[in-house]
């Protein structure tokens, strides 16, 4: 397995993970992975997670991390990342639920399968 691989498995790994920790805390996960319909005027990037806490609307910056020799995960989200996060956010409550905010929220996930850590930080971006 390349680098590039084990990176993308690992990404998968914490996203997968982290849609099963909220969803047993009772929150519904909508959509993984969304992007814009492509346009001049759309952000680009993606939505990791789109969730409804029973009370609102929150897209999930997942960040995961097998150890903290790079660092902690949430270190990875800086300005620019965090304003395409509000763009995107924006562009999907546009698209699906026009007149709702949604929060963005972002979690870290560090450790492997066998062992890990959860960290959830509500409404940072």
């Amino acid at each position: 397995m390349t680098t590039t691989e084990r990176r993308r498995a690992t990404g998968s790994w914490g996203e997968r993970t982290a849609a099963k920790v909220l969803e047993a805390r009772g929150w519904q996960v909508l959509e993984r992975n969304w992007r814009p319909t492509p346009g001049p005027l759309t952000p680009r990037g993606e939505l990791d997670l789109i969730c409804f806490d029973g009370t609102e609307y929150v897209a999930c910056e997942v960040k995961t991390r097998t150890g903290l020799g790079y660092g902690h995960p949430l270190e990875s989200i800086d300005q620019g990342k965090a304003t395409r996060l509000r763009l995107l956010a924006r562009n999907w409550a546009a698209a699906h639920r026009p007149g709702s905010a949604v929060r963005v929220d972002a979690v870290a996930i560090t450790g492997g399968p066998f062992m890990f850590t959860f960290e959830h930080l509500e409404g940072v971006v």
